[in-house]
């Protein structure tokens, strides 16, 4: 994302980086601990945005202990967020995670 996509205005030149430009990025974290019910990772974005972006994440898997958990983005600036891993039971006690893919999703905020 060299260069944050823009709404086109009268005058702008048609350059390469702007034909190129992304208003979006994603990305995959691994994520391992052991016997917690909540966890927190700081995720940077690979490029800023000018502006703190709308957040999105999501637990790549849906079987055996993940099933149980949910994922949000806490705490998002323009250089990146905190993810956030809970159990949404705490009634069913601690669990370990190994290397389970979360997804997370950002783009610019529209006026």
């Amino acid at each position: 994302m060299p260069v944050p996509a823009t709404l086109w205005q009268p005058g702008m030149r048609v350059t390469d980086a702007r034909l190129n430009a992304k208003d979006y990025q994603a990305g995959v974290v691994l994520v391992s601990f052991t016997s917690q019910t909540s966890y927190t990772q700081v995720v940077t974005f690979p490029e800023p945005f000018p502006v703190a972006p709308i957040m999105g994440a999501e637990i790549a898997s849906g079987s055996g202990v993940t099933g149980r958990f949910e994922a949000r983005a806490i705490t998002v600036n323009s250089t990146g967020f905190t993810l956030f891993i809970l159990l949404t039971d705490t009634a069913e006690g601690a669990d370990t995670w190994v290397n389970q893919p979360v997804h997370w999703v950002a783009r610019m905020p529209t006026a």
